[in-house]
């Protein structure tokens, strides 16, 4: 079985506050305890000049393949994407496995 790493970094709006970006973070965390097929979760802000605007970024580790199909469609991942895409004016996700 090989893992899959999903990476996704964002630029927020400006109206945005640091506040509401560190409950994005939060809410990425949480997922951990509410999706069986997620082994970790991280998240956190960029400190480096070399982010071309994204301020903001969290990696999700899966099980598998079959995982990061069943975490894009459980539940509580659409109900964060339903939440904070509002929030979001760019964003890049990218997939590999381990």
């Amino acid at each position: 079985m090989t893992k899959v790493i999903h990476i996704v970094i964002v630029k927020f709006k400006p109206e945005v506050t640091e506040e509401v970006k560190e409950r994005v973070g939060s809410e990425i965390r949480a997922l951990k305890d509410k999706i069986p097929e997620i082994i970790s979760a991280t998240a956190g802000k960029n400190f480096t000049d070399r982010s071309q605007g994204f301020e903001y970024g969290w990696v999700v580790e899966v099980k598998d393949k079959n995982g990061l199909s069943v975490y894009n469609d459980h539940p509580a991942h659409l109900e964060f994407v339903s939440k904070n895409k509002p929030l979001i004016a760019d964003l890049l996700a990218f997939d590999y496995e381990v």
